[in-house]
């Protein structure tokens, strides 16, 4: 098991040591967000284990959904009067 230590300001970790429900419930939520975290990356990786993409096909495709994405976001906010 690895475990991991936040670095958390002063007046959380007060309140924290205060109360341990509220201690146990934000160490069950982080543990279920970087599990979740962690299992996207893990299937990313297995989707793009046998890829034949190049960085340059990467990069490009990033460079058109951000154009269709910017276009779709344009096109709502000029309709909605924006």
């Amino acid at each position: 098991m690895v475990v991991i230590k936040p670095e958390l300001p002063d007046l959380v970790k007060r309140l924290l040591e205060r109360d341990p429900l509220l201690k146990e419930i934000l160490e069950n939520t982080i543990r279920r967000k970087a599990l979740d975290i962690l299992l996207e990356i893990l299937a990313l990786d297995e989707l793009l284990r046998d890829s034949q993409l190049t960085e340059e096909d990467i990069i490009e495709l990033d460079r058109i959904l951000k154009s269709k994405a910017w276009e779709k976001l344009k096109d709502h906010a000029v309709s909605n009067g924006y």
